[in-house]
């Protein structure tokens, strides 16, 4: 499937939502491959080309409902507050909370694992939206060990494109299946390996 960006798409949330909800109980009740616009029209009381008037094809559609899930199951924060204060702990907190809704995803929404499975092997808007939106979040807890000096200087963007890339099993979908226990490696060990090379 080639897809555009979403966000240039004009119509409105109130128009997509409903779509992108629909969307997400038909490829939970028959899974991404077998999922159809009719199938999801029909959810609506619509018909196909009421949705391709909201979305210019099936590719964006089906990019649309992984950015929500993406946005809704796979957003995690760290937290700040008390023993969470420093940046190698929020990072910590992010990487493994991170991993932790992928296998709850995994074992508990397997349909939708699927389809962000696909959305990241295809490399769709929404993954990297996904990803960028984590090496966001990596690079100002890198800036801000920095400025507290838990980190030596070094390039921000790059540090965090390079431990994000080093951490891939833990939050990437297409990996995150084969947990890195495989090797008798933990999580915890593999994520302070990695940030130990910040130091």
């Amino acid at each position: 499937m080639v897809l555009s960006s979403i966000a240039s798409n004009d119509h409105s949330a109130d128009e997509r939502m409903p779509i992108i909800r629909a969307g997400t109980a038909a490829c939970r009740r028959y899974g991404p491959s077998k999922t159809t616009v009719a199938d999801i029209a029909r959810l609506l009381g619509k018909s196909p080309a009421s949705l391709y008037r909201i979305f210019p094809s099936r590719a964006e559609i089906w990019d649309a409902i992984a950015a929500d899930f993406y946005e809704s199951h796979l957003c995690f924060e760290p937290s700040s507050a008390g023993d969470l204060s420093r940046a190698t702990d929020q990072l910590k907190e992010t990487m493994l909370g991170l991993h932790r809704l992928l296998l709850q995803a995994q074992q508990g929404d397997p349909q939708m694992y699927r389809l962000i499975v696909l959305a990241a092997s295809s490399n769709w808007p929404s993954y990297r939206q996904y990803r960028n939106r984590l090496q966001g979040l990596v690079g100002e807890l890198i800036r801000a060990g920095i400025g507290a000096k838990e980190y030596r200087r070094t390039h921000t963007r790059a540090a965090a494109s390079c431990l994000c890339a080093s951490l891939a099993v833990l939050w990437d979908p297409r990996f995150s299946a084969t947990p890195p226990n495989h090797c008798e490696i933990s999580a915890q060990k593999l994520v302070s390996f990695v940030i130990d090379a910040l130091r």
